[in-house]
């Protein structure tokens, strides 16, 4: 008798055995199960950067396109001619340099007597170099008259270069006078380079 109460001890714990056994036989493949999913999560992360990086990619190439050509300005040149209906060309359009004249004039103006030794010449379109050169040998005399004059009524502070270093009064005067003479538009600047005094009255 005592040994079917034994067997039935070990039987009941055999039994009891069975479903702890059970137990832990679930709980060990959830613990494997977990380490699984724990390994494939940066998997699928990598996975899912990826095709994000090619649906971007793909997206920039379709919608980007190329860089495109933006239109510009159309640049026409427009040709001139002379009077004779001649294409001016462009090295026609260069101005040059005429003499005027080169003189020695007085002024008095302020009680002492100054003799400037003056250098004037022009500058004029290519074009017109004849046609300036043939109006002041024409008109020789009046122009060096003219000149003096101006000279000889101007206040000295100003031909010396003392208020005037660059001669502003003077190129403008003369510029006038000029135009009356060879026709407005034909002369485009005065040139002064040399306007030096002499004291005469020591």
């Amino acid at each position: 008798m005592s040994e079917k109460a034994e067997k039935k001890a070990d039987a009941g714990a055999a039994a009891a055995a069975a479903p702890a056994a059970a137990a832990g036989g679930k709980a060990g493949e959830k613990d494997a199960k977990g380490g699984g999913m724990m390994t494939k999560t940066p998997v699928l992360l990598g996975g899912v950067m990826l095709i994000e990086a090619v649906v971007l990619f793909a997206g920039f190439k379709v919608l980007g396109g190329h860089p495109q050509q933006a239109p510009g300005a159309e640049l026409t040149a427009e040709v001139k001619t002379d009077e004779h209906g001649k294409p001016i060309k462009p090295s026609d359009k260069k101005t040059v340099e005429v003499p005027v004249m080169e003189a020695k004039a007085l002024n008095r103006t302020n009680g002492r007597t100054f003799l400037y030794d003056v250098s004037i010449f022009v500058v004029t379109k290519a074009e017109n170099e004849q046609r300036v050169k043939d109006t002041f040998k024409d008109n020789k005399a009046l122009i060096e008259d003219r000149i003096a004059t101006i000279i000889a009524e101007s206040d000295p502070d100003k031909l010396g270069g003392g208020s005037e270093p660059g001669l502003e009064t003077l190129r403008r005067q003369v510029r006038y006078q000029l135009d009356r003479i060879a026709g407005e538009g034909v002369i485009d600047e005065v040139l002064v380079p040399r306007c030096i005094p002499f004291r005469t009255d020591y």
